[in-house]
């Protein structure tokens, strides 16, 4: 109860400390890669390079201001009839230079050398490179971008709601004791798994599972047999555009005595809900809750 209290009136103190602030300009930042970033005035034309900022950018109720995205950005819905910039390795640099953008938002992993061409060719435009690491990371990432963009009230808002829910997960496993093992498939030929350093990795130790994949790095390792039957997972979660299905896990001989496979405990998960950083993050956290102590 105490721990419940101390939680609740930090969130107060959050909430409090900004209900009245609002954005004014110029204003100046610093983004990931902590860079310092002076915005001008409100952006008005603001072009998303991934999938998750642009899930961010759209909760933050931004749709009009949103000129471009990628091939990939299909949500929300109304994402899917923004102009499209190309890919995330291989977007179209004279789309985007033609959209004439006042925000660019983008990751780290975005390549660097069109990176630098893109800075070359819009020196009137702002750059914001997110490099989340894990669930907080993104609840920052919403309040930096909802900052940026005079949406403080919006991002605010998703920032509570998400802490609220990570909050009741939490107090939910108060009890837990023994952690289950875990093994989480993005393709089985090879087996790939996800580290502790990824999304995955991070909400799995969230909810008090043990991930069978130790080491942080490399963040997508590739198993073999013997490890998988040595860690005998209690449950394995694939996601579900691996293309692999849930009957040949559960009819490969090698994995028999599995007691995932023999108690039938494999699942699988909305892959967008677990990879993508952005707010749809709290709702991969929930989904995996569920399976992991809800599936009796």
């Amino acid at each position: 109860m105490r721990r419940f209290l101390k939680y609740f009136i930090v969130f107060l103190v959050f909430i409090f400390s900004f209900s009245f602030s609002k954005t004014t300009y110029p204003l100046t930042v610093q983004d990931d890669l902590r860079r310092i970033i002076t915005i001008q005035k409100e952006p008005q034309r603001i072009i998303s390079l991934a999938p998750s900022s642009t899930e961010i950018l759209f909760a933050l109720k931004l749709n009009n201001r949103i000129v471009g995205v990628t091939d990939f950005c299909d949500y929300p819905k109304e994402a899917q009839r923004k102009e499209k910039i190309g890919g995330f390795s291989n977007p179209n640099l004279e789309k985007i230079i033609s959209l004439n953008p006042d925000l660019v938002v983008l990751y780290k992993s975005f390549p660097k050398e069109i990176f630098n061409q893109l800075i070359s060719s819009l020196p009137n435009t702002n750059f914001v490179v997110l490099d989340p690491k894990n669930f907080e990371d993104v609840l920052n990432n919403i309040l930096l971008l909802g900052k940026i963009t005079g949406r403080e009230k919006e991002a605010q808002y998703i920032y509570s709601n998400m802490l609220r829910r990570l909050k009741t997960i939490e107090r939910k496993l108060i009890s837990v004791k023994n952690k289950l093992k875990v093994l989480f498939l993005l393709w089985n030929d090879p087996f790939i798994s996800c580290s502790p350093s990824t999304f995955v990795g991070d909400l799995l130790k969230k909810l008090k599972t043990e991930n069978i994949v130790e080491k942080e790095d490399p963040e997508y390792p590739i198993l073999s047999f013997e490890y998988i039957l040595q860690k005998n997972p209690d449950i394995i979660i694939i996601s579900e555009m691996s293309g692999i299905s849930i009957e040949s896990i559960i009819k490969k001989p090698e994995f028999s005595n599995i007691s995932a496979v023999k108690n039938k405990k494999v699942f699988y998960i909305n892959d967008d809900l677990v990879f993508r950083p952005g707010p749809r993050l709290i709702d991969g956290l929930e989904a995996l809750y569920r399976i992991l102590y809800e599936n009796k």
